[in-house]
């Protein structure tokens, strides 16, 4: 065993096997043993095994250039104060043996959160490193400086009651989680709040593959977050059509742990160009991220060209392409996403919809629509969830008016829902073409009061993405925003849309007003931006 160190004091008691450590080869702490690095620089030039307490102070820099490290699950990786806290880096160097990878046994049980956990650790080995056998948890700050993580099959934590930070992530340096479906394993991040923004989780299936994901929790409550990518996209997820000439070859596996289904959540996706098919290159002004639910990979909005690779540390990847869409209260524990062009959304791309939805008394909601032209239509179903509720619900089915599904006239349709529920009801309408692809219209905000009109803006608090609900869109005119001194901040024509997204960038208290057409008084609520 080598270690070489400068300034640095390295304490080494062994309090009892003594015996034992003189017959294990490489560095090793011993079951009651104590290790301590304290100072600016250290070197160890053979293979790690941590059996006891290994202390790093935080400002310790510890390199490795052994082959491979291993903690035992009763290890202990310390600070300078024998806790958790500001523990120092440990970085993982190519040996000077030639440019080899380096392997990883964390020793953390990642379903019972115990064992050790590194304080901040760096990849600097253009081999990459990869974990073998157990979990990792890394508390504070994983950094690449060259090469990649590869996860194998086993879970990744960054965080400790928080995100915790990556950064150095770029196409040739992140985590890999392996691309085939059944390797498992994934990078997950600690309680996501809606103050952290978006955060990345740089994921690619290989190295040189490199196709992360980002999230944004806008939810109240902080939550736990996972994401895996890998290769392919089959209709029925696992099996059936493959649909890579219409993706981008890619399956996101995103979970949301401890708060399922609750919370307004962003997700963007960034994936490679040279990974999209024919269909989806020839149609991708028209990409999206995609949802499987209920059997099928649903049809999302927006539908726009992707944009630059902004998941990035450092300069935007020109060879990348991000699409994001927001998802309210469909998170679940496993959920699955990809990007699709010119595959499920031929109604969408086709057909012009005008939607919306309005309270006539407190037993009754009227909900109506227009389309022109209207393309191989076969009919419509209208879809209701209650603020209270995870999920929507079919409330009924329209039939086209349209002869064979196509009409190049405007088509008026109207239903009444029996609904008495008092707080907001969110409507939307599912259009189902010929083929059975089934795309949706916005979504419209009803409230329980009837007259006038119905709003709502959620989430409130907010960082500051927020959207306002109207029941009725043609009553209303205008959207204005002032803060708290009367000031005039923002102001938005309504256009008869039903649902309008805004932004706010400084941290504060608003007034939202909503001016009616006629004019002759001015509904207010309040409005908390809290901020990234």
């Amino acid at each position: 065993m080598q270690v070489v160190t400068r300034h640095i004091i390295l304490l080494l008691l062994l309090l009892s096997g003594a015996c034992s450590s003189m017959a294990q080869t490489g560095f090793y702490v011993p079951p009651s043993g104590k290790i301590f690095f304290s100072g600016n620089g250290a070197t160890i030039y053979s293979d790690v095994n941590v059996q006891g307490e290994m202390g790093v102070g935080r400002l310790a820099l510890v390199n490795f250039k052994g082959r491979n490290w291993e903690n035992a699950p009763t290890a202990d990786i310390t600070d300078d104060k024998g806790g958790h806290g500001l523990g120092g880096m440990i970085r993982f160097l190519a040996p000077d043996t030639g440019t080899k990878p380096q392997s990883i046994t964390a020793g953390y049980n990642a379903a019972t959160r115990t064992g050790p956990a590194f304080s901040n650790l760096t990849i600097a080995n253009a081999a990459g490193v990869r974990l073998v056998s157990s979990s990792m948890k890394i508390r504070r700050w994983l950094s690449f400086s060259t090469g990649t993580l590869n996860v194998n099959g086993n879970i990744l934590v960054v965080g400790d009651n928080n995100a915790g930070t990556i950064t150095g992530y770029n196409d040739q340096s992140f985590v890999i989680t392996p691309g085939s479906s059944s390797d498992g394993g994934f990078l997950l991040r600690e309680r996501l709040s809606a103050a952290n923004g978006l955060v990345v989780f740089p994921v690619g299936t290989a190295a040189g593959h490199y196709t992360p994901a980002a999230l944004h929790n806008h939810g109240s409550l902080p939550d736990d977050f996972y994401v895996r990518v890998s290769d392919s996209v089959k209709a029925l997820l696992t099996s059936g059509q493959d649909l890579a000439p219409w993706s981008v070859n890619k399956t996101w596996q995103i979970g949301q742990l401890q708060h399922p289904g609750e919370d307004l959540v962003d997700i963007t996706l960034q994936h490679q160009l040279v990974d999209e098919g024919p269909v989806f290159a020839a149609s991708r002004q028209n990409a999206y991220v995609s949802q499987y639910t209920s059997g099928g990979w649903d049809a999302g909005y927006p539908q726009s060209s992707p944009g630059s690779g902004s998941l990035t540390t450092g300069p935007r990847l020109a060879g990348s392409g991000t699409n994001t869409r927001t998802f309210q209260s469909t998170m679940s524990q496993t959920s699955y996403f990809t990007k699709l062009a010119g595959y499920n959304d031929t109604a969408r791309a086709r057909t012009k919809l005008w939607f919306s939805a309005y309270r006539t008394d407190y037993q009754n909601v009227y909900v109506y629509w227009t389309t022109n032209p209207e393309v191989r239509n076969k009919y419509f179903v209208v879809q209701r969830r209650l603020i209270t509720e995870a999920a929507f619900s079919n409330r009924d089915t329209v039939s086209s008016r349209a002869i064979g599904g196509n009409s190049y006239v405007n088509l008026d349709y109207a239903l009444n829902d029996p609904n008495n529920y008092a707080g907001t009801s969110f409507y939307r309408l599912m259009m189902v073409d010929y083929n059975g692809d089934s795309t949706y219209s916005n979504i419209v905000a009803v409230g329980g009061i009837p007259g006038g009109f119905g709003w709502t803006i959620w989430p409130n608090p907010t960082a500051g993405r927020f959207f306002i609900g109207i029941s009725r869109p043609s009553a209303v005119r205008e959207v204005i925003v002032w803060d708290v001194l009367g000031r005039l901040i923002q102001r938005q024509q309504v256009n008869n849309r039903g649902l309008i997204e805004m932004y706010l960038d400084a941290k504060g208290a608003y007034l939202i007003g909503l001016i009616p057409m006629d004019g002759d008084r001015i509904e207010t609520k309040k409005l908390i931006v809290i901020g990234d």
